[in-house]
């Protein structure tokens, strides 16, 4: 077993479909004539080949949606990306089918059953009904897939057997052909393969003995790799207008999926998503622009789950000028996921949680959010700067000195303090204790200071950082709290 194929029956209805959690009657139609309908209509009566007007009469809720070529080829090619996870060679077979080289696969997954229900039960999750074999050839297991079969082909004596029960229009040839193969009595592929080869190559052209042969193993079948994109993107319709955005979150958990299997497959992880948000035309308002959603995360992540509940936060707190009617999201540029080295003996206590970071800034906004950084500066009000929240400082500039003897809380501005026969009064006199640190610095930037720093204790027990000018009026100032009383 070599190939595994994948076909999606419901692909035109499934690009609308896939985007609401609550079902609807739906439906697809092409020059006004149904293709397909899901289930709820199909309980109604309403069948494919109908007329649109047939369609609505039987069931004046139907919801009638016109085909979308360039969606499905967007959704596929979406999905290959998707199925690399499995594969590194995913060909596409449009209009809605796709096959993987499995033979390497095979071990890694834990065999063609392990591997058939993964990829079955990965592209449920994603909101598409298929039919997935595994088979011998590409062109066999692709035409076994679209007839509705399911799992493995062991063997090709097993691939012929199932392929010759099918009758011979699974083989796609052209309706005229069809008609030429029913007024000979033939109708099972089987029926095709007691023909002489020279003979149903002159009848029917070379190209369908090949075809055949294909399918059976006997010819070579080169298939074109798909090449994934560098970047994600993905836009989702929406079969009914969504006035809420929280409603939004099961659509958002589609794209996600896809987009973390993306990944998956990449080896990669993103920081940066962008999602937009289509807005119904509503009365004169037809040119309003979509509403602009960014969600960060303070590492690489590719998590759909971490994504799926940074969105969710965003989401809950969006009041959305207009329904939404379709849904994008795109990713900034990838980054390599290496497994981490891990320390001997982690200090988590000095992390900070990246998910509790993320659930933050999704809350309150990127500028709610900061942290702070030391500076190489001995001047109390330039040791430190703001910095994002999490982030690692590895440059030697902002490596300041962390000292036992300065406090963490400094005052936002110096306070002068009273004095009482030249020592420094709060609520009583001061104790200095012994020793200071003298700061003379700064005459290059405007900003220069002259100060002798005690650490003092008042009368409460409180101890504080005040400081005494070495120059001019020699005032003493309170610069910092040790701890409150």
């Amino acid at each position: 077993m070599n190939w595994l194929a994948l076909h999606l029956p419901l692909l035109s209805l499934e690009v609308y479909e896939r985007g609401l959690q609550a079902a609807l009657p739906l439906a697809v139609s092409q020059r006004e004539r149904l293709v397909v309908c899901n289930p709820l209509a199909q309980a109604q009566g309403v069948r494919p080949g109908l007329a649109e007007s047939a369609g609505r009469a039987l069931l004046k809720d139907l919801r009638i949606l016109p085909r979308n070529e360039d969606a499905e080829r967007a959704a596929l090619e979406r999905l290959a990306a998707w199925a690399m996870r499995f594969s590194d060679q995913v060909s596409l077979e449009p209009p809605r089918a796709l096959v993987l080289e499995s033979a390497r696969s095979l071990r890694l997954f834990g065999g063609a059953d392990a591997l058939h229900r993964q990829v079955a039960a990965g592209i449920a999750e994603l909101g598409y009904r298929g039919h997935c074999v595994l088979a011998p050839t590409p062109a066999g297991a692709l035409v076994l897939a679209a007839t509705g079969a399911e799992g493995p082909v062991p063997d090709i004596d097993a691939l012929h057997q199932a392929l010759s029960a099918l009758p011979v229009a699974a083989l796609g040839f052209e309706r005229r052909a069809l008609d030429d193969l029913a007024r000979m009595g033939l109708k099972r592929i089987q029926d095709l393969l007691r023909l002489p080869r020279d003979g149903f190559a002159e009848r029917f052209g070379i190209e369908r003995l090949y075809q055949l042969e294909r399918m059976l193993g006997e010819r070579a079948d080169p298939r074109r790799p798909f090449t994934p994109p560098t970047r994600f993107s993905a836009e989702l319709e929406l079969p009914a207008e969504v006035p809420d955005a929280a409603a939004l979150v099961f659509a958002g958990r589609r794209l996600l999926d896809e987009l973390c299997g993306f990944l998956l497959a990449r080896q990669a992880g993103v920081q940066r998503l962008s999602w937009r948000l289509y807005h119904a035309d509503i009365g004169a308002d037809t040119d309003r622009g979509p509403t602009c959603v960014r969600l960060g995360c303070a590492r690489p992540e590719r998590d759909p789950r971490r994504w799926l509940e940074l969105l969710r936060e965003r989401l809950e707190r969006l009041r959305l000028p207009a329904p939404v009617r379709a849904i994008a999201l795109s990713s900034e540029t990838l980054r390599p996921l290496a497994p981490a080295n891990g320390e001997l003996f982690a200090n988590a206590a000095l992390e900070p949680d990246p998910a509790l970071l993320d659930r933050l800034r999704a809350r309150l906004g990127s500028e709610a959010v900061r942290g702070l950084a030391l500076v190489a500066d001995q001047r109390p009000e330039r040791a430190w700067r703001w910095c994002g929240a999490g982030d690692r400082i590895h440059d030697r500039a902002s490596g300041g000195i962390v000292r036992g003897d300065r406090p963490l809380w400094l005052l936002p501005e110096p306070v002068v303090l009273p004095r009482r026969a030249q020592r420094p009064w709060l609520d009583g006199p001061l104790d200095l204790g012994s020793g200071c640190e003298r700061i003379e610095t700064g005459w290059w930037d405007d900003f220069d200071v002259a100060r002798d720093y005690y650490v003092a204790t008042a009368a409460s027990g409180e101890r504080l950082w005040i400081y005494r000018e070495m120059y001019g009026e020699r005032r003493w100032f309170l610069h910092g709290l040790f701890g409150v009383g």
